[in-house]
């Protein structure tokens, strides 16, 4: 499975006719600090796009669309009107409706998940306000995002271990909370680099939910990325020339690595 961080509805509509199989929406301009909440107008602005390219294509197939809840770029400790915020935006993208025309080829409407993560100020997950996030997302699935890397990272655990006992409790508290799914670079600047630790979370995990590797991924290293870590689901923003838009070429590429690697392992 291939998901594609999208900045603007430009990626958006290059990931979708490049055959991704889910979309990230992140902020307008928020690619350099790793996402932030979109607002309502990006929203409608995607869905239209997708629309538009939908009709335009003839095509009836549709594409999940995961909004960030993140009101702020640095840490992903919150305070308590900062976490307000993040329900208010949660509220109002859950509830937000742009299908639009009922014809045939216009599938796209509403969001269709939501991604987040809020950890306590000695970096472990705050399971509390999580779960209220999710509560207050249902039915729609939540992916806790890289804030996990943090808590890898302050883990520790002795000399041998891949991953601690900690960052196996706080894996078990994600679970706990609700979440479909962990995105986490294995607490490294790269899923690469931290494909080691990426292996060992899916491990930990052993389907109680779904670990993604995200940090790096290209198609040039998603193959070996799959066979160190053992991933099925890769994250990327698919941009190759330092600007803020994905490319066609690379979405293809991807595409094309994740669905052979998936072939091979089936």
């Amino acid at each position: 499975m291939l998901e594609i961080a999208i900045f603007n509805s430009s990626s958006a509509v290059i990931a979708y006719t490049s055959a991704a199989d889910r979309l990230e929406l992140c902020a307008d301009g928020s690619s350099t600090n790793g996402g932030t909440t979109p607002t309502l107008d990006t929203l409608r602005s995607v869905i239209d796009s997708l629309n538009q390219s939908t009709h335009h294509l003839q095509r009836r197939k549709n594409i999940p669309i995961y909004a960030m809840i993140r009101p702020r770029a640095g840490d992903f400790v919150y305070s308590e009107e900062e976490f307000r915020v993040m329900k208010e935006q949660l509220r109002q993208l859950k509830e937000a409706d742009y299908s639009g025309s009922s014809g045939d080829y216009f599938k796209f409407g509403r969001v269709d998940g939501f991604v987040f993560g809020i950890l306590t100020p000695d970096n472990k997950v705050d399971r509390t306000r999580n779960e209220e996030l999710v509560r207050l997302a249902a039915p729609l699935p939540c992916t806790f995002h890289r804030a996990f890397d943090q808590v890898i990272q302050a883990g520790g655990g002795t000399s041998g271990e891949i991953i601690s006992d900690d960052v196996r409790g706080q894996l078990k508290s994600i679970i706990d909370a609700g979440f479909a799914a962990i995105l986490t670079s294995g607490g490294e600047k790269t899923a690469l680099e931290g494909a080691e630790k990426i292996a060992a979370l899916t491990e930990a995990a052993d389907g109680r939910i779904a670990i993604i590797a995200g940090g790096g991924v290209r198609s040039t290293n998603a193959r070996d990325l799959r066979h160190r870590a053992g991933t099925m689901v890769f994250h990327s923003s698919a941009v190759v020339d330092h600007s803020d838009v994905a490319s066609s070429e690379e979405v293809r590429a991807l595409k094309r690595e994740v669905s052979s690697l998936t072939t091979r392992c089936s």
